[in-house]
C-alpha cells in the first residue's frame, strides 16, 4: 500500500469481507506497507483500507479462486478517513507472486461448457499441457478415470484433491465411476489444474494435481433442479455402423440446495445426481469365418482355399464365435457387427455444513457417496463385463486465526473406494466347456490381443473376479503466518492406506494361441492357470504409510520481486500384508521366493523447490516468471501388490508351454510345483522422480486480455518398467546382436514365468505453451491455449490399461536404450478453445415478448485438436523365441522404407498388393515397410515410430436463459457433441505378421473409433 507520492503506508488497517457469507478478517500493513490474508475460503470479496489522513479506499469484486493468490495494490489519497473511494472491476489474469502453472476451471465454465455426462473432470483439458492418451476403450474404466497425461508425466502420476484431501483411487488414478464418469458439476464451486512446479505444500505425486473445491451455503438460499437426456433419435450413427443406430436412453437428473441455517456463522449445501443410462453398444468383433469353421483357409501364395490341421475339440469353442455378418479378410477371419444393450447406473450425493464458530475459529465437514454399476460388452459380444463400486469421500476441517498475520488450517480425511469387475457369458453355457472345473468360462486370447490380434479375445476378461477395497486415513495440518517480506507456510501430512484386494490373473484359465491357424489345430503357446486353497488364496490385505512435511516461504524481496522457496521431505513405509501373506525375490536368479515386504521403500526423498516471479514494470500487467522443482511419486498400488501377489509362497500360479488343449487343467497335478509363475519387484526400488523446471511470460494486452508465452520441461527418472524376466539366456555374436536358441536355459529354472517391475526408467519433456485469455463479467469469454510438445521415454506404462498403443514390457531387458522412443504420450501439437458469446441484442430488445422470445441466448463451445500419438510396430508372435510371454518383439525396417510409412499407397509384398491408398481405416500404414528378423533375434525397429491419426472435435451448447423472477432462472440447453460428426479413429492393428511368419493381411487396418457420432443432448435447469 502506498501514499500518492509513492510512500508506503504502515499501519493501515485491512478489512476483507465474503460478500457471499460474510466472513471478513481484519489486518494492518507493515512498516513496508504489505498485507497478506492467507487461507481464505473462495468467492467474491470486498476490500477495505483505512488510515488516518486518508480517504477510505473499497475495492469491489475481487474474486479468490481454488489454488489462486490475487494480488491487490492500494494507493491511497490524501483526504478525510469518512471520505470513500469505490472501486469495481474484475482483476488481471497476471500471476505476480508465483511461478507455479495452472489451469482453473472456474464456475462459469463448469455451469456454460458442454459436458457429456456432465463429466467435471473433462474439463481439466482446458489447460495446457494436459492431454489424455485416445487409445480406443480406454478413455476411462472403471475405478480409474480418465487418463490426464500432463507435461509429459503418466496418468498415474497425478494427485486428485477434494477440498484439500486426497481422492485418488486404490491404482492412484481419480476416482472414476462404474459408468464412467466423475458426476459432482452442481456439488464443484471450480477447481484448478497445478499443472507444473507447484508449492512444497504438494506431494505424494509427481505429476499435476487437480484440485476441486465444493459448493458450500451462503447468506441466502441458493439452489436448482436439472435433467439432461439422451436419446439416440437426435444422434448420428458411428463411423463402422452401417446400419440404424442402437437405442440409447441417458437420464441425468438431480437437484441442490444451499442457504444460511444461523445467518453469518452456519450454512449447509446439499447436492444429489443420478445417472440412468441404456445404450446399445456397436460391436465389431473379428471372427473365423464359414470356411475356417471347416478346416478350410485361403493359401497366402495364392488366395485359394486349402486344408488346414483342424482337430474337432475345438469345433465347440468356434461355435461360441457368432456367425461372421460383416466384411471378409480374407484371412480366414470376418467381421461381426451387433448392438450389445449395455448400461450403467450412477448415484452422487454430497453434503456440506460451514460452522463461523467465532472470528477466530471456523470449522466444516463434507460427505460424498457414489455408488455405480455398469455392464459393458466384451470383445465378443456373447461376453460381458460387470462392474460396481461405491466411493465415500470425507472431509472434516478447522481453521484458527492467531492473529491477522498467523492462522492454522487442520484437515481429517477419509476416502474409501471399492471397485470390483467380473465377467459372464450372456447366455449360459455347457460347463464342461469351462477349463476349470466349477468356473465360469475362462478366456482365449491370442498374440498381442486385443489391438493386434488376427481373432478377437474370446471369453470373460482374464482378471476376474477382482475386487479392491481401499481405505485411505488422512491428517493434515499446515500453519502460515507472515513476518515481514516472508510469507511462511510449513505443516505436514499423514497418509494411512489399508488395501484390501480379491485379485489374481487366471482364476477361470486362459489358453493364448498364436492364430487363427494354431486354434483350428488346438495347439495354443501356454496355457495360464491359478490354483486355489491350501496356503494359494487371492485374499490380500495390504498397510501401508506415507508421510511428507514442507516448509513454504514466499519471500517477497521487493515490491515487484517474489523469490518461491520450498523444500519438502517424504517417506513412505514399505506395503506390508496384515497377515504375513507376502514375500519377493532379492535377485532374479534366487532359487526361492523370500518372505517379508515386496520391497524397501527409500526414505530420503527430498524435494526443494524454487520459482521466481518478477513484475517488470510494477504495475501488475506483466510478469516475468521461472522455476525448479523436484517430485516424488510414490511407488502406486499397480507397481507392487500385482507382483506381490504373484509369487508361488501364497499363489500358485501355473503357466504351461504347449498345454493341449481343452484340457490342460487336468495336467495341473502332475506340473512340477516348482515351475510356477513368479513376479516379483525390485526389491532396492528407487522413488520414481520428476523434475520440473520452466521460464514463461505473462502480459495483459489490455484490461480483459491476457496472453502467456512460455517454455514448460521434465526430466522423469526412477519410473517404473514392467519386463517379462524369466527369458532364455542369449548368445552374444561377433558384432555384439543377441541371438536365443530356442532349446537354450532360461534365466531361472525354478519358475515359469516371471514378470519384474524395476525402477529405471526415464522420460523428458519439451513445450512451447501459448495461452490467450479474455475474461469479462459480461460479453465474449474466451480461453485459448496452444502446446507444441516433444515427450521421450524409454517406458510409457506397467500395463496395457494405460495405453493400448505400446508394449507393455521391455523389448531387451538389458538394454533399454533399445526402447527410448517417442512417449505414447507425445501428441505434438494440442489446440484447445473455449468460449461463452451471450448474443449482444439484448438490451436493445422492447417488450416483453420480444425479450421472452429473442432475449436470454448464448452460445458456449469447446474446439480440440491434436496431432496424432504414436504407437507401436509390433509382431504377432515371440519371433525372438526368447520365451518372453507378453511378445514385445518388433520387426525389422524393410530397405529404402520409411519408419512412419503412412503416406502415398503400399508398396506391395507377400499377401498385400501394391497401390492401396494408406491412411485410411482400411490400410493406415503399409505392412510392407516392415520385415521379419531373423528367428531368435530383435528386430531393428524402434519403439513407437508411426503416428496414429489426427484428432479433432467441436462441442456446442446453445443455450436459452429465461427470467421468472428476480432470483429465478430457467435454462434450456441444447448439447451438440462431435457436432460436424468427424471419425476420430482410433489405433490401427499393429501386429504385422502371424506366429506362420507371414502377413496376416489385416495390419493397418482401424475397426473403432476413440468418439462417437454426433451427439445430442437437451437439459432443463431451473436456477434460485
Amino acid at each position: 500500500m502506498t501514499d500518492t507520492t509513492g510512500g508506503v503506508v504502515p499501519g493501515a488497517t485491512i478489512q476483507i469481507q465474503n460478500v457471499e457469507t460474510g466472513f471478513s478478517r481484519t489486518l494492518q500493513t507493515d512498516r513496508e506497507g504489505r498485507y497478506v490474508a492467507r487461507n481464505l475460503p473462495l468467492g467474491s470479496y470486498s476490500l477495505t483500507a483505512q488510515q488516518a489522513g486518508f480517504r477510505t479506499e473499497v475495492r469491489r469484486g475481487i474474486v479468490l479462486a481454488v489454488g489462486s493468490e490475487v494480488t491487490v495494490s492500494l494507493e491511497l489519497s490524501v483526504g478525510d478517513v469518512q471520505e470513500r473511494v469505490e472501486v469495481t472491476a474484475e482483476l488481471p489474469a497476471i500471476e505476480t507472486t508465483t511461478a507455479t502453472l495452472s489451469g482453473l476451471v472456474n464456475p462459469e465454465q463448469l455451469r456454460d461448457l458442454p459436458l457429456n455426462a456432465r463429466s467435471y473432470e473433462h474439463l481439466a483439458l482446458l489447460a495446457p499441457g494436459v492431454i489424455t492418451n485416445r487409445s480406443a476403450g480406454f478413455i476411462a474404466s472403471q475405478g480409474r478415470g480418465l487418463r490426464l497425461a500432463v507435461n509429459g508425466a503418466r496418468p498415474d502420476a497425478n494427485l486428485y484433491l477434494f477440498d484439500g484431501t486426497v481422492v485418488n483411487d486404490h491404482s492412484t488414478h481419480s476416482p472414476g465411476s462404474a459408468a464412467r464418469t466423475n458426476l459432482g458439476v452442481e456439488a464443484i464451486r471450480e477447481f484448478r489444474v497445478l499443472t507444473h512446479n507447484f508449492s512444497a505444500e504438494y506431494g505424494r505425486n509427481a505429476g499435476a494435481v487437480i484440485s476441486a473445491v465444493t459448493r458450500s451455503g451462503t447468506n441466502e438460499f441458493h439452489g436448482s433442479v436439472y435433467e439432461f437426456v439422451r436419446n439416440n433419435i437426435f444422434d448420428a450413427r458411428n463411423f463402422f455402423n452401417p446400419g440404424d443406430l442402437p437405442p440409447f436412453r441417458r437420464n441425468q437428473f438431480g437437484a441442490s440446495l444451499g442457504g444460511p441455517i444461523l445467518r453469518d456463522r452456519i450454512f449447509f449445501f446439499a447436492n444429489y445426481e443420478g445417472l440412468r443410462q441404456r445404450r446399445g453398444e456397436t460391436v465389431i468383433a473379428t471372427v473365423p469365418d464359414a470356411n475356417a469353421r471347416q478346416g478350410l483357409m485361403p493359401d497366402p501364395a495364392t488366395g485359394q482355399l486349402r486344408e488346414v490341421p483342424f482337430n474337432p475339440v475345438v469345433k465347440p469353442y468356434l461355435d461360441l464365435y457368432p456367425l461372421p455378418n460383416g466384411r471378409n479378410f480374407g484371412d480366414g477371419t470376418a467381421e461381426y457387427i451387433t448392438d450389445f444393450s449395455a448400461s450403467a447406473t450412477d448415484d452422487f450425493s454430497m453434503q456440506r455444513m460451514d460452522f463461523r464458530l467465532s472470528d477466530a475459529d471456523s470449522f466444516y465437514w463434507r460427505y460424498i457417496f457414489n455408488p455405480s454399476n455398469a455392464i459393458t460388452s466384451r470383445a465378443v459380444p456373447t461376453f460381458m463385463d460387470q462392474e460396481a463400486g461405491t466411493n465415500h469421500f470425507v472431509v472434516l476441517g478447522e481453521t484458527h486465526i492467531f492473529s491477522g498475520t498467523s492462522l492454522n488450517e487442520f484437515r481429517l480425511g477419509f476416502n474409501r473406494t471399492t471397485p470390483a469387475v467380473d465377467g459372464f457369458p450372456v447366455t449360459a453355457l455347457d460347463p464342461s466347456l469351462s477349463f476349470v472345473p466349477g468356473q465360469v468360462f475362462g478366456t482365449i486370447r491370442y498374440s498381442l490381443s486385443p489391438t493386434g490380434a488376427q481373432l478377437s479375445e474370446l471369453g470373460t476378461t482374464r482378471v476376474a473376479p477382482q475386487l479392491f477395497a481401499q481405505n485411505l486415513y488422512q491428517v493434515t495440518d499446515t500453519f502460515s503466518t507472515v513476518r515481514g517480506a516472508h510469507s511462511l507456510k510449513f505443516g505436514g501430512d499423514l497418509q494411512n492406506i489399508r488395501l484390501n484386494t480379491s485379485a489374481a490373473s487366471f482364476v477361470r484359465g486362459a489358453y493364448q494361441f498364436g492364430s487363427l491357424g494354431n486354434l483350428l489345430a488346438a495347439r495354443p503357446d501356454r496355457f495360464d492357470v491359478l490354483l486355489q486353497g491350501g496356503s494359494s488364496t487371492r485374499e490380500r490385505s495390504w498397510r501401508r504409510v506415507l508421510f511428507g512435511w514442507f516448509i513454504q516461504d514466499d519471500l517477497r524481496l521487493r515490491s515487484n520481486l517474489t523469490l518461491n522457496l520450498g523444500f519438502r521431505h517424504e517417506f513412505f513405509t514399505s506395503p506390508t500384508d496384515a497377515h504375513g501373506r507376502t514375500g519377493n525375490m532379492r535377485n532374479v536368479t534366487d532359487p526361492e521366493v523370500t518372505l517379508g515386504p515386496p520391497f524397501e521403500s527409500p526414505k530420503a526423498n527430498f524435494a526443494p523447490r524454487l520459482g521466481l516471479a518478477w513484475d517488470p514494470t510494477g504495475s501488475g500487467r506483466t510478469s516475468v516468471r521461472a522455476g525448479a522443482g523436484v517430485f516424488h511419486n510414490h511407488m502406486d498400488g499397480r507397481s507392487w501388490y500385482a507382483s506381490a501377489n504373484n509369487n508361488p509362497l501364497f499363489l500358485t500360479s501355473l503357466t504351461i508351454r504347449n498345454a493341449p488343449f481343452p484340457n490342460a487343467y487336468s495336467l495341473v497335478a502332475g506340473v512340477n510345483p516348482g515351475l510356477k509363475r513368479n513376479d516379483f519387484v525390485q526389491f532396492d526400488a528407487d522413488t520414481p522422480t520428476m523434475v520440473h523446471y520452466n521460464l514463461d511470460i505473462q502480459r495483459e494486452l489490455i484490461p480483459t486480455v491476457s496472453l502467456r508465452v512460455g517454455y514448460v520441461g521434465s526430466y522423469g527418472y526412477n519410473l517404473v518398467r514392467a519386463t517379462s524376466e524369466n527369458i532364455r539366456v542369449a548368445q552374444i555374436r561377433p558384432d555384439g546382436s543377441k541371438f536365443f536358441a530356442a532349446n537354450a536355459p532360461v534365466v531361472n529354472p525354478n519358475f515359469a514365468d516371471m514378470r519384474g517391475s524395476w525402477t529405471d526408467a526415464h522420460s523428458n519433456y519439451n513445450a512451447l505453451q501459448v495461452e490467450v485469455q479474455r475474461a469479462v463479467s459480461s460479453g465474449l469469454r474466451l480461453q485459448a491455449s496452444y502446446t507444441l510438445a516433444k515427450a521421450m521415454a524409454d517406458a510409457d506404462t506397467l500395463s496395457n490399461q494405460q495405453t493400448t498403443s505400446t508394449a507393455a514390457t521391455t523389448l531387451d531387458i538389458h538394454d533399454l536404450s533399445r526402447d527410448y522412443s517417442r512417449s505414447a504420450y507425445d501428441q505434438r501439437q494440442t489446440f484447445v478453445l473455449n468460449s461463452r458469446y451471450p448474443m449482444p441484442w439484448d438490451k436493445r430488445l422492447n417488450g416483453r415478448m420480444t425479450k421472452a422470445i429473442l432475449g436470454g441466448w448464448a452460445i458456449n463451445g469447446i474446439f480440440s485438436a491434436g496431432s496424432g500419438l504414436p504407437f507401436n510396430i509390433q509382431l504377432g508372435f515371440n519371433n525372438a523365441q526368447n520365451g518372453d510371454g507378453d511378445q514385445p518383439d518388433r520387426p525389422n525396417l524393410a530397405p529404402g522404407a520409411s519408419t512412419n510409412p503412412i503416406e502415398g499407397v503400399t508398396a506391395g509384398c507377400q499377401g498385400i498388393s501394391a497401390g492401396q491408398k494408406l491412411r485410411t481405416p482400411d490400410r493406415y500404414f503399409d505392412p510392407c515397410a516392415f520385415e521379419l528378423p531373423e528367428a531368435g533375434t530383435f528386430g531393428n525397429l524402434g519403439r513407437n515410430t508411426v503416428t496414429g491419426p489426427t484428432f479433432y472435435n467441436v462441442d456446442f451448447t446453445l443455450v436459452k436463459s429465461t427470467p421468472l423472477s428476480e432470483r429465478m432462472n430457467l435454462d434450456f440447453r441444447a448439447e451438440f457433441f462431435n457436432l460436424f460428426n468427424h471419425a476420430n479413429f482410433g489405433i490401427p492393428i499393429r501386429a504385422v505378421f502371424s506366429s506362420a511368419r507371414t502377413h496376416s493381411g489385416n495390419e493397418g487396418r482401424i475397426t473403432e473409433t476413440i468418439t462417437p457420432g454426433r451427439e445430442i443432448q437437451f437439459g432443463l435447469r431451473l436456477t434460485f
